[in-house]
């Protein structure tokens, strides 16, 4: 009763079910309209994250080590500052993203939804972040199953039983509602009470240093999603819709590893830090067996469980085109081994380093990408991705081990 009732364990059950939703919206847009459709959903949902990222400047990195360290100011000091600077950046930031639709990224048709799923994803991410600093791990993972699980399950009804006809349109209308109601609920478990006390100079030092987290971000997400933009540019709709869901599939990996793993050890990994190098290193091993330990099990489940999945989907494109999902789930298993030396340089505050590999693994992935994806497409672009993110792991260690200060 006591492990049914432990944060670890309800955080693994929320988590679970929020990617078990994920899957099934996936196949869902796929059975119910198409992969082509499942295609411009996937250039739609990485511009929201892409962007949102963008609208946050990762200002939550600084934030986060404001609010856990000794002497600190009370809580609504910090967020009520960090709100007025998203105030700001809404008000640069929003008007540029209509390039987006100039362009021809996204048709102009979704203009107004993807604003306003773009602000209320971004103040939903800002509060499940919050909540885990605060460790209240359990509520933002509730937050995150609402965002991004619950409104799947409403989605599938309504469609199957003819309510809403099976469009992106009614899809994008339930993604925001859902958003909506776990910025409500985020605000009201963090107990939150603006403060008219502004530090500007706080605010300015926070975007500074927060700047190469930010840009260290937008980089992995663009490394993430690259391959969507470069296939939907050089080929079609369908092999985007394929990407996606591959990627998606394999992504689900990290997000395992994070849920079990770095959302509840790395707060500690920070605390440790503070009592000296050997309470680091206790914490730091324990964190690096977890990773390995959890890393390795998700990928043999994933490796077992694709296949029925695709027998499920009935559409040999997949089938044809399973290589290059054993090539995403690898990178992905590489992604979540490179977070065991970033969180070392990030405890350390060793920020530079961070970004120096992320920008050596974007570079990469774009050279890579310029030159296979024309030629290889789906394969070219899942090669690409692998590079990108083992250039990232071997710099991040060779950097450890030669920063470490002990």
């Amino acid at each position: 009763m006591k492990l049914l009732l432990s944060d670890k364990f309800i955080n693994i059950i929320f988590r679970a079910a929020t990617i078990l939703l994920k899957f099934l919206l996936s196949i869902i847009i796929i059975k119910k309209i198409s992969i082509e459709e499942y295609g411009v959903y996937g250039v739609f949902q990485s511009t929201v994250i892409i962007m949102s990222f963008v609208l946050g400047i990762d200002f939550y990195a600084y934030s986060s080590r404001e609010i856990l360290k000794k002497n600190a100011h009370n809580f609504n000091f910090y967020f009520s500052n960090q709100l007025l600077l998203h105030a700001f950046s809404y008000i640069i930031i929003l008007p540029l993203t209509y390039l987006i639709f100039y362009l021809g990224i996204l048709d102009k048709k979704y203009l107004i939804l993807f604003y306003l799923i773009l602000v209320t994803e971004h103040l939903s991410q800002e509060l499940y972040r919050m909540l885990i600093i605060l460790k209240k791990s359990v509520t933002a993972t509730i937050i995150l199953f609402v965002r991004s699980g619950l409104w799947v399950i409403i989605l599938y009804f309504v469609w199957e039983e003819g309510i809403m006809s099976p469009t992106l349109n009614s899809l994008l209308i339930l993604w925001l509602s859902a958003a909506l109601l776990s910025i409500i609920i985020g605000f009201a478990k963090i107990k939150f009470k603006w403060e008219s006390e502004y530090d500007f100079s706080w605010i300015v030092k926070g975007v500074r240093i927060a700047f190469p987290f930010f840009i260290g971000t937008v980089l992995y997400k663009l490394i993430e999603f690259s391959g969507r933009y470069f296939l939907n540019y050089y080929w079609t709709s369908v092999e985007v819709g394929i990407f996606t869901f591959f990627s998606s599939v394999a992504s689900i990996l990290f997000v395992f590893v994070q849920t079990i793993v770095i959302i509840v050890i790395y707060p500690e990994l920070l605390e440790s830090k503070n009592k000296g190098h050997d309470s680091f290193l206790k914490k730091f091993k324990y964190f690096k067996n977890q990773i390995l330990t959890f890393t390795t099990l998700g990928t043999v489940l994933s490796l077992i469980f694709i296949y029925p999945l695709l027998l499920f989907l009935d559409n040999s494109l997949f089938f044809e085109n399973l290589l290059s999902y054993i090539i995403l789930l690898i990178s992905s298993f590489i992604f979540c081994f490179s977070f065991i030396p970033h969180y070392a340089l990030y405890t350390y505050k060793f920020d530079s380093g961070i970004l120096f590999a992320v920008i050596l693994g974007t570079i990469t992935n774009f050279m890579f990408s310029f030159i296979f994806v024309p030629l290889y497409g789906l394969l070219g672009a899942s090669v690409s991705q692998l590079t990108a993110f083992i250039v990232i792991y071997i710099v991040k260690l060779i950097l450890w081990k030669k920063k470490k200060p002990f």
